[in-house]
């Protein structure tokens, strides 16, 4: 009878430690879940782990599951939702970059209305000529200014189809313009969701970490009583060290999510709300990207009409001013030579017959840098039917996906529930304990990662589908 009393008293001992393990300022209870905010001091292992700001979820209630408080902070402020991310990654150096890539084409446009403008050219020469004929005779100086203007009336539409070849390069920078930033758009989503399911493998081993030690508590003091084995207390310990490592790797994957999302929206992305893409519409549009080869194949075929065959004519006007010496003013033959102002107008017309056939090999070359594009562009189409209909299967494989999550999880937690009773009453061994510990939360993992990977599925049908993702986007 007295072994039984000192075994009760023990026994009563040990639940207390394990209740004073989570007593100890480690633990700040709110409503529907306790947090742990501070730095966490292993008094076994010798070792200190400090968590982020944003990650003290180690324990929580009964009725309390991970999925409820992915997005639950202490401080509510500067929580951006993923509208917010969208919406400051339209700031992108990448989209700046697009929209300077526009207005480039649209300079090079402009270039070409001006080749519809006369040209006005001016110049300035000086001539002295010295003649041996005798001793006496001076030098003549001449002083001349002209003034010439070209008008280019007709160049075989060389200047027409150049203007329609660069406004299709316009039209292809804006439609890559706007590809790039879909692009963009489903990058944030992925690393968002991302984002949201390292946060619960985090939380989960955090509820891993905090059970083990507080069962390292229990044995240690069973095992300074004689009741437990080394094994069963070193095997937690060494399942303690396990749970920190894989959490440390966990944190630093974590960061870097953080930190690839800073990169997209131009600002520092800490706290998140999680948000639901809405179930998008079976539709499809032609992607950005395959208008934007279209428009790059169209003006290269407006290219070929840049290389003609017509003759260019074009009117000409020289003005000349010559500011002769006294010796030229004086001399009626070098007067009426270098007169002291001169006008030449006429009609200039240029038609090259022959220039070794390089026109004809140009206008092959760019044929077939067309027919190139236009294979490109079919492969393009293919591609986005395969997509729409992968991503389209993918989302009803996501959701079958969190329907067995979910009874996954549902089982795991009651196994836990059963083999942890069955522990703590010394029926089962700790490999059975462990065993079941990290299945429950593998399973309470595998359920958010599910949850996630729907809505990026939903997300990848959206943007291969043509359609836009933040009209999907509250």
């Amino acid at each position: 009878m007295k072994r039984y009393l000192i075994i009760f008293s023990i026994a009563c001992f040990a639940l207390f430690a394990e209740s004073s393990y989570s007593e100890q300022g480690l633990i700040i209870e709110k409503p529907g879940m306790i947090y742990d905010n501070t730095l966490n001091i292993d008094k076994y292992q010798g070792r200190t782990t400090k968590s982020f700001d944003d990650i003290f979820v180690p324990v929580l209630e009964p009725n309390s599951s991970i999925k409820d408080i992915l997005d639950a902070y202490s401080d509510p402020n500067d929580v951006l939702s993923l509208k917010d991310l969208l919406n400051m990654a339209k700031n992108n150096y990448t989209l700046q970059a697009k929209d300077i890539a526009i207005q480039e084409a649209e300079a090079t446009r402009s270039s070409v209305y001006g080749k519809y403008l006369p040209s006005l050219d001016v110049g300035y020469s000086f001539n002295s000529s010295k003649r041996n004929i005798s001793s006496w005779q001076p030098a003549i100086n001449v002083h001349s200014a002209n003034a010439s203007v070209n008008w280019v009336l007709f160049d075989g539409a060389s200047r027409e189809f150049s203007l329609l070849s660069n406004n299709a390069l316009i039209r292809a920078a804006i439609a890559d313009k706007g590809y790039s930033q879909e692009v963009l758009f489903l990058q944030v989503v992925s690393a968002y969701y991302d984002y949201f399911t390292l946060k619960g493998q985090i939380i989960a081993m955090e509820q891993k970490k905090v059970n083990i030690s507080a069962n390292v508590a229990r044995i240690q003091v069973l095992y300074d009583a004689g009741l437990e084995t080394i094994d069963a207390l070193e095997a937690l310990k060494a399942e303690l060290s396990l749970t920190e490592y894989q959490l440390e790797n966990l944190k630093l994957n974590f960061e870097q999510i953080k930190l690839q999302l800073s990169l997209y929206t131009n600002t520092d992305v800490n706290k998140l709300k999680l948000d639901s893409i809405l179930t998008p519409r079976y539709e499809q549009y032609q992607s950005l990207n395959i208008t934007m080869q279209e428009e790059q194949a169209q003006s290269v075929e407006y290219q070929i009409g840049t290389l003609t065959y017509w003759p260019t004519i074009s009117l000409f006007d020289t003005f000349t001013w010559n500011l002769n010496n006294q010796n030229t003013a004086n001399n009626a033959i070098l007067s009426y030579n270098y007169p002291k102002e001169q006008n030449v107008f006429g009609v200039s017309i240029t038609w090259n017959i022959f220039n070794g056939l390089s026109t004809n090999r140009q206008k092959e070359a760019l044929r077939l840098q067309n027919l190139r594009l236009q294979k490109g562009i079919e492969y393009a189409k293919n591609e986005q039917q395969n997509n729409i209909r992968f991503y389209k299967s993918a989302i009803n494989t996501a959701l079958s996906q969190i329907r067995s999550a979910e009874a996954s999880l549902k089982s795991a937690s009651i196994s836990f529930e059963n083999i942890s009773q069955k522990y703590n009453a010394q029926l089962v061994n700790y490999n059975d304990y462990l065993d079941s510990l990290s299945a429950k939360y593998n399973a309470e993992a595998t359920y958010i990662q599910s949850l996630n990977n729907y809505e990026l599925q939903k997300a990848n049908y959206i943007f291969y589908s043509g359609q836009a993702l933040s009209d999907y986007i509250d």
